[in-house]
C-alpha cells in the first residue's frame, strides 16, 4: 500500500493527527472540568472535592 496516496474518508492522510482542541472549565458546576476534542471524538473530564471521607 502506498502510504502518500493512501487517504481515509476525512481526507487526512495515514500519518496526520485529527484535530486536537481542549476547553478549560467547561462546566461550571465542578471545581474543575475540561472538554477534550479528539476529530469528532469528544470527552468531558470533571473533578470535585468534598471534606470528609
Amino acid at each position: 500500500m502506498n502510504l502518500e496516496k493512501a487517504n481515509r474518508p476525512s481526507g487526512r492522510l495515514p500519518d496526520q493527527m485529527r484535530d486536537v482542541a481542549f476547553h478549560l472549565d467547561y462546566t461550571n458546576q465542578a471545581e474543575g472540568s475540561v472538554l477534550a476534542c479528539f476529530g469528532n471524538t469528544k470527552v468531558l473530564c470533571t473533578a470535585s472535592i468534598s471534606d470528609g471521607v
